[in-house]
């Protein structure tokens, strides 16, 4: 290894962190059963909200959980090239897409209401919705004259 991929691994351990993202899905081990999918996070005034790519999954092979403040997705894309059937076999050149079991666990930030999570499915890309608690009022305490009690008298 050279010093300057060092350098690069850090710059993209401090970017992932600073996103929010835990360090080992940037270092996922060599021979992690799970794959990660690509996610973006954002928020809207009312929201946060998730994305996810994962094209070619069905959606009944996608489950959504809430675990404490973590949000919990889990499926699996199938690898048609392992597949029996009726399928030539298929002599690879280059495969780069993720196949198995996938998981991305994402911590959440305070005032979310989770109840209210949302989840759609269009065109490859799983969006979760989950909405903001509206925020706390500020409690005015006013000062009174009161009493020297402080002061024994």
């Amino acid at each position: 290894m050279k010093p300057h991929d060092i350098d690069h691994l850090f710059l993209q351990l401090v970017e992932a962190v600073s996103k929010g993202i835990s360090p080992e899905i940037v270092f996922r081990a060599p021979g992690d059963a799970h794959w990660q999918p690509m996610t973006d996070i954002y928020e809207t005034g009312d929201a946060l909200v998730i994305k996810m790519e994962l094209a070619g999954i069905h959606k009944d092979d996608i489950t959504i959980g809430i675990d404490g403040g973590r949000l919990i997705v889990r499926g699996h894309r199938k690898d048609e090239s392992k597949v029996q059937g009726t399928q030539k076999k298929r002599n690879y050149l280059q495969m780069e897409i993720n196949y198995g079991d996938f998981e991305r666990i994402i911590s959440l930030p305070e005032g979310l209401d989770t109840q209210s999570i949302r989840a759609e499915f269009p065109m490859g890309f799983l969006r979760i919705s989950i909405g903001k608690k509206p925020p706390k009022p500020v409690i005015i305490v006013s000062v009174s004259e009161g009493e020297d009690e402080f002061h024994g008298g």
